[in-house]
């Protein structure tokens, strides 16, 4: 992997909880807030394996980026596990 495509799954990943914290607020809980926090840890998996493989992907900033991410997105799994509604 090379950094451009690292730099598209970071873009993703940060759109991904983006969309989906803007979904929650808007729409409250429903399955396509589901559906972009799935999309959010998926793309976080995919952010982790590149900087596990690939020493010289590595950063600061990335590393900040996926326990900040993984802190996110634990919290939009948390909302996800609710019930329909508003939040």
């Amino acid at each position: 992997m090379d950094i451009k495509e690292l730099g598209r799954i970071a873009a993703g990943l940060i759109a991904a909880i983006a969309e989906a914290s803007a979904r929650a607020k808007e729409f409250g809980i429903d399955e396509q807030f589901r559906e972009l926090v799935r999309h959010a840890h998926e793309m976080h998996d995919l952010l982790v394996d590149a900087l596990v493989m690939s020493e010289s992907l590595r950063s600061d900033y990335l590393s900040g980026l996926s326990v900040t991410a993984e802190n996110a997105i634990e919290h939009l799994e948390a909302l996800a596990s609710m019930s329909d509604g508003t939040i």
